[in-house]
């Protein structure tokens, strides 16, 4: 942790708040997907981290599915991210056929904010069509999803996959357990999905709807289009 720039550092990488992470270091039960994400900004192996056993640095090369390999990173000044040709729907929906085609934005390392840079692995960008989701997200912007980090926090924005179409909403817990899909462009209404439907998200794969992850950076314009 101190090669990574110390526990400040660490935690804003892994983006978990400093009081969260002091906790951890407490011996505050971590959960598995932060685990990982401290693994990754520390360069050691999550099983070495985990139990203690085993090789402490992280493997230099990692293996991955070739449907995995979506992502070429260049260690100098360029990453590539890939970037999906469906589009996003800030708005009812759109159609999804092309969802697994992608083509790559190519962007300075030096122009990503660190979260971006922690999670390289895991992202995929999209194109936002429609005004749903004004003035956080506008028409044409590009947003970053982080395909790993499904885990709904309340008020994030995550795209969603619903049937053969992909929305981005703000989710939202109700005290009854209900999830809450609204959107910041008032003229949109709220949508409730009850909390035995929304525990279906986590226990029975999402049918038919899915978290795709949560957007954790855009590219745009700034101001109204």
């Amino acid at each position: 942790m101190d090669d990574a720039g110390g526990p400040k550092a660490v935690a804003q990488l892994c983006d978990v708040p400093l009081s969260t992470f002091s906790g951890y270091l407490s011996g505050r039960e971590v959960k598995l997907s932060i685990a990982s994400r401290i693994a990754d900004v520390c360069g050691v192996s999550l099983d070495w981290l985990a139990t203690g056993r085993g090789q402490i640095e992280a493997h230099a090369i990692r293996t991955v599915e070739p449907a995995q390999e979506v992502i070429a990173e260049n260690l100098n000044s360029n990453v590539s991210i890939p970037q999906y040709t469906g589009n996003v729907s800030a708005g009812n929906g759109s159609y999804a056929t092309n969802v697994d085609s992608y083509a790559v934005i190519n962007i300075g390392r030096d122009a990503l904010p660190p979260i971006v840079l922690s999670r390289l692995s895991s992202l995929v960008a999209v194109t936002v069509r429609g005004d749903s989701m004004s003035p956080s997200l506008y028409d044409c912007d590009t947003i970053f999803v982080d395909t790993k980090d499904c885990e709904i926090i309340t008020g994030a924005v995550y795209v969603l996959r619903r049937d053969t179409d992909l929305l981005v909403k703000r989710l939202s817990w109700s005290v009854t357990g209900d999830l809450i899909v609204s959107s910041d462009n008032p003229l949109y209404k709220p949508e409730q999905i009850s909390a035995a439907k929304a525990r279906q998200l986590f226990e029975d794969g999402g049918f038919p709807i899915a978290i795709v992850g949560r957007v954790i950076w855009r590219m745009g314009i700034m101001g109204a289009r």
